[in-house]
C-alpha cells in the first residue's frame, strides 16, 4: 500500500514541476499532505478495525514520501535554475534534510507519548506552515510554465536520457546500495532496541536522530573539505570510508553504542557522496527536463526498499542473513562508486566537457 502510490504518482510529479512551477506543486503537495494527516486522524479517532488502520498507514506513509520526494526535486529545480555556486545549495539542500531527521524524529519521540492522533495533527500544522511559505514567499523561482499543456509521463525520453547517460546509471548504482544497507541497518537496529535492550518504540528513533547529527556535522565540514581538494577525490575518499564504516558495523550488531556511532559515520560519508551525486545530476540533465528526470532517478533509488522489505520478511532478521544482505549491499554501493571514477577519470584528465545526449 505504501508503495503502489509511489510508482503511479512520482514520476507524474516531476513532469508537473516542470510544465506547472516549483510553486504551485509545492503548495498543492503540502495541502494533500495536510488533507491525509487529518483524514487519518478522523479515522483514528472512531476506533477503526486493525485492517483499516493498516491501510490508512500504508497510504498515508506512500503520501508523505511522495511528498518528501516532491520536496528535494523542487528545491534541485529552484538551485538548477538560480544558483551561483550548485556545489554550495546543494550541500546546503542535504543540510536542510539531514536535520529534518534530528527534528523530526525527536518531535515524535516527545509527541508520541501523548496520542497518534496529537502527532498527524501538529504534522498538518507544520504542512500548512510550509504551504503558506511557498504560496507567499517571494524567493521561489519562476519557470517556464506552458498554460496549455497537459501533464504527462514522459518515461520513455526520461528514462533514455539516463540510461544513455552513464554518470547517471552509475549513480543510481551507488543510490540502490546505499539505500539497501540503510533499509537493513534500520531493521537491524530496530531489531537489536526491540529484542536486546527491550525499550519502548519511541526509541527508535534514535537510530534517525544519530545519522542525523552525524549528517548535520557532515555538510558543516563538506566546504572545507571541497575546497581543499577536487569533488571525484573527496567522493573517492567518501566511498573509501562509507566501506570501512559499513563493513565494521556488520561486525558489530550486538553493540547498539558502537552500530549507532558506526552508522553515523557511514552516513557522513554518505552525505559526501550524495552531494556528489546530486550536484553531477543538477550539471548533465538540461534544467527543462530536471525534474522529470529526477523524479524518475529517485523512484529507480527506493526500487529496491521493497525487495529488502520482502527478504527480511522471507528469511527473518538473524544475524548472519542480515550480515550478508549487508555485504552485498555494500557491495553494490562499491561497485557504483568505481564506475563513477573510471567514468569521471577520462573526463577530467581529458578536461572534456560534458554533454548530455539529447
Amino acid at each position: 500500500m505504501a508503495w503502489l502510490p509511489r510508482i503511479l504518482v512520482t514520476p507524474l510529479v516531476g513532469a508537473s514541476i516542470d510544465q506547472w512551477g516549483v510553486r504551485r506543486v509545492s503548495v498543492v503537495a503540502d495541502l494533500v499532505k495536510l488533507a491525509g494527516c487529518l483524514y487519518v486522524a478522523q479515522s483514528l479517532v472512531t476506533m477503526p478495525s486493525a485492517l483499516t488502520v493498516t491501510l490508512c498507514a500504508g497510504l498515508l506513509n506512500g503520501l508523505v514520501a511522495i511528498g518528501n520526494a516532491q520536496s528535494l526535486i523542487a528545491y534541485e529545480k529552484m538551485i538548477a535554475l538560480v544558483s551561483c555556486d550548485v556545489d554550495r545549495d546543494v550541500n546546503m539542500l542535504c543540510r536542510i534534510d539531514q536535520l529534518a531527521m534530528i527534528l523530526g524524529p525527536l518531535l515524535g519521540f516527545i509527541v508520541y507519548g501523548t496520542s497518534a492522533t496529537t502527532l498527524l495533527v501538529v504534522a498538518a500544522c507544520l504542512y500548512a506552515v510550509n504551504a503558506g511559505c511557498y504560496y507567499f514567499s517571494h524567493s521561489v523561482p519562476s519557470n517556464a510554465i506552458s498554460r496549455e499543456a497537459t501533464v504527462s509521463i514522459p518515461a520513455v525520453s526520461s528514462l533514455r536520457l539516463i540510461w544513455l547517460t552513464p554518470l547517471l546509471v552509475s549513480s543510481v548504482i551507488v543510490a540502490l546500495g546505499n539505500n539497501a544497507f540503510d533499509g537493513l541497518v534500520e531493521a537491524s537496529a530496530v531489531s537489536l532496541i526491540d529484542r536486546a535492550m527491550q525499550l519502548p518504540i519511541q526509541y527508535f528513533a534514535f537510530v534517525d536522530i544519530c545519522a542525523g547529527v552525524c549528517g548535520v556535522a557532515a555538510t558543516l565540514l563538506y566546504p572545507r573539505l571541497s575546497s581543499s581538494m577536487s569533488p571525484l577525490r573527496l567522493f573517492t575518499w567518501a566511498a573509501v570510508f562509507t566501506s570501512v564504516a559499513s563493513a565494521s558495523m556488520i561486525l558489530s550488531q550486538t553493540f547498539l553504542p558502537g552500530f549507532l556511532t558506526l552508522y553515523a559515520l557511514n552516513i557522513a560519508g554518505k552525505v559526501f557522496m550524495g552531494n556528489f551525486c546530486r550536484s553531477l545530476r543538477i550539471r548533465l540533465v538540461p534544467v527543462g527536463r530536471l525534474a522529470r528526470v529526477s523524479s524518475l532517478i529517485v523512484l529507480m533509488n527506493q526500487s529496491v526498499l521493497p525487495l529488502v522489505g520482502m527478504a527480511l520478511y522471507l528469511f527473518g532478521e538473524p544475524p548472519g542473513r542480515l550480515s550478508a544482505m549487508m555485504l552485498a549491499a555494500l557491495s553494490v554501493t562499491v561497485l557504483g562508486a568505481w564506475l563513477i571514477r573510471s567514468q569521471m577519470h577520462p573526463l577530467l584528465t581529458s578536461e572534456a566537457k560534458i554533454v548530455p545526449p539529447s
